[in-house]
């Protein structure tokens, strides 16, 4: 396994997106020609195998390695892809250390420029021991403009700063309607510059409510492999920023 690069995506709150996110900054690095890992941390809630079509399938065994998927010019791995989807997955200290490391030291990455870690929510056992094993070179936080995602933000930052990786920035999701011109604000107008300004952290980018997004990640086929517009231009420069920083 040679990963050069490995970044976290985590929300502390469930229901922001984070997954589809995820995804899709892993899609727009490989629309740049790196090489790209997506790995599925999220032990309770996989939805990586959803939002790439792949969730009916399980990946091959060679040499007591696992074979992660090559979808979308990405690879790919999930905790999702070993159990039955509507299976509860019930772990807790030395299983779930195990899971994880089965997830990372277990299977074929080959060579890898940049990994992407989908956390799952919150700020528990999975983030610490991953940040830990993996080594992050910084994190990415997720949230909506609602005051009770923010409030999970600091703490995810604050968790983060704790196990020594540096927060590259947070990316608010769904923040606006945007209909015939007008911004249409659903969850009142963003408090999350003004949040962010008093931790010193970037905004990285506000991305919206986007039209045929939900659609995309239902059909398993993410919206950044379809499409070049505005909303895919907001990804680039995410990621733009992300590499960036991770470069000082």
């Amino acid at each position: 396994m040679n990963i050069k690069t490995c970044f976290g995506i985590s929300s502390c709150k469930g229901g922001v997106g984070k997954s589809t996110v995820a995804c899709n900054i892993a899609i727009t690095l490989a629309n740049q020609g790196y090489k790209v890992g997506l790995l599925d941390a999220d032990i309770y809630g996989p939805s990586v195998p959803t939002l790439l079509g792949i969730q009916d399938k399980e990946p091959e065994v060679i040499d007591g390695k696992f074979q992660p998927f090559e979808v979308f010019g990405i690879k790919a791995m999930s905790i999702g892809f070993l159990v039955d989807e509507e299976q509860a997955v019930i772990w807790r200290g030395p299983m779930l250390t195990k899971g994880l490391d089965g997830l990372i030291n277990k299977t074929n990455w080959g060579e890898i420029d940049y990994m992407i870690v989908d956390f799952p929510p919150g700020t528990g056992d999975v983030q610490i021991s991953m940040s830990q094993q993996l080594k992050l070179t910084g994190a990415v936080i997720i949230t909506t403009p609602q005051l009770l995602s923010l409030k999970d933000v600091i703490r995810g930052i604050n968790m983060f700063i704790k196990t020594g990786v540096p927060i590259l920035g947070v990316v608010e999701n769904m923040g606006y309607l945007e209909t015939n011109g007008d911004k249409n604000y659903i969850f009142g107008k963003s408090k999350t510059k003004k949040t962010l300004i008093k931790e010193d952290i970037e905004l990285l980018e506000e991305l919206p409510f986007k039209e045929g997004v939900p659609q995309s990640c239902d059909s398993g086929k993410p919206y950044c492999f379809d499409f070049k517009n505005e909303y895919t231009k907001q990804f680039e420069n995410i990621v733009s920023k992300i590499l960036s920083k991770s470069a000082n």
